[in-house]
């Protein structure tokens, strides 16, 4: 008989600046964090909904809350997987869990997965859609930083990207649309960035145009984001894309990212890490995807106001280590 209490608690955490991409602009994000008590000790999680993939903090509290009776009577990480879909719920209540059986064991989740501990993870830093000229002030503030990740829309896309290359001349460039281009953008995008130093484009079409990639001919690493969710979408993408953008909120946590690695690997893919904009609890479960990942952009909580208790530490597009404290297990 398990001794478990699942709690669910919601945060609307404040950003220090607008967050601007193709679709959306925001001043603050909502995550919710899950603590599974269990023996003396919690397994903590956190999620972030999102509402392009039909998520909000009501659908998804009540995700969480359908599943109560089944995690505090001792359901296990395996048996989860099976019992809710991939997103932003089964993301939190996973991450708890693996927290929570780490810490049950006294040991570190690295002990579970029978890696090194997670030590200086490069990050991208990601300057948001503005004017050229804010764009360009913005890249300036991040010039020591190795890789840049540059948010665009269908205007001004070769002055923007150029006004963050001049700023930060010695950083490689990730170009994220969001789904905001068309066939004829990125065609003539390709040819007016070829002399820049960009190593991805991000997600140019929208979810189900991924085959129009089928008549274009790139240089520059082309990466599906909102078109890849779970294990299962990566045979398809396979045809169209180079890189895959494995993130815990979409495809329901670590448990399934580790499979998706695998996958992506096995189909001659390249893997990226992302994040939707949480706290560094959000971050700490995906530095062990980052160890295994050809780009990284976890930086969701530099552009909090307030980060959480025992917080990463950032500095120029390095994250330092992973504090015990904040997740990860090793309690007794």
């Amino acid at each position: 008989m398990s001794n478990r209490v699942l709690e669910i608690f919601h945060h609307q955490r404040q950003l220090h600046t607008p967050f601007v991409i193709a679709r959306s602009s925001r001043t603050v994000t909502d995550t919710i964090t899950v603590k599974i008590h269990q023996d003396g000790v919690c397994g903590v999680g956190e999620c972030v909904p999102t509402k392009r993939y039909g998520e909000l903090v009501s659908s998804v509290i009540a995700q969480l809350n359908d599943m109560r009776d089944l995690i505090e009577s001792g359901i296990s990480r395996q048996q989860l997987q099976q019992q809710l879909p991939h997103g932003a719920a089964r993301n939190a209540l996973d991450c708890a869990l693996w927290d929570l059986e780490a810490k049950v064991q006294g040991i570190r989740v690295n002990d579970l997965l029978k890696c090194s501990e997670p030590k200086a993870i490069p990050t991208v830093q990601t300057i948001s859609i503005g004017t050229p000229e804010e764009m360009g002030l913005a890249a300036k503030k991040l010039a020591n930083f190795p890789m840049l990740k540059v948010k665009l829309n269908q205007e001004n896309i070769y002055q923007r990207v150029r006004a963050v290359h001049e700023n930060a001349p010695n950083a490689k460039l990730l170009i994220d649309a969001n789904e905001s281009w068309n066939f004829d953008t990125l065609t003539s995008a390709l040819t007016a960035l070829k002399e820049l130093p960009v190593c991805m484009i991000e997600q140019p079409f929208s979810q189900g145009q991924d085959n129009y990639l089928s008549d274009v001919s790139s240089n520059i690493p082309i990466g599906a984001d909102e078109s890849c969710h779970h294990v299962g979408d990566i045979e398809y993408l396979k045809q169209y894309y180079d890189v895959i953008n494995i993130k815990l909120d979409k495809c329901g946590g670590l448990t399934e990212a580790l499979n998706m690695i695998k996958a992506a690997k096995v189909a001659n893919l390249k893997v990226m890490v992302g994040c939707m904009v949480g706290s560094s609890l959000s971050m700490a479960p995906a530095l062990y995807v980052a160890m295994q990942a050809d780009y990284i952009d976890l930086d969701g909580p530099t552009m909090l106001s307030q980060d959480v208790e025992h917080a990463l530490s950032y500095h120029n597009g390095i994250i330092k280590s992973l504090p015990p404290a904040l997740w990860g297990g090793n309690a007794k």
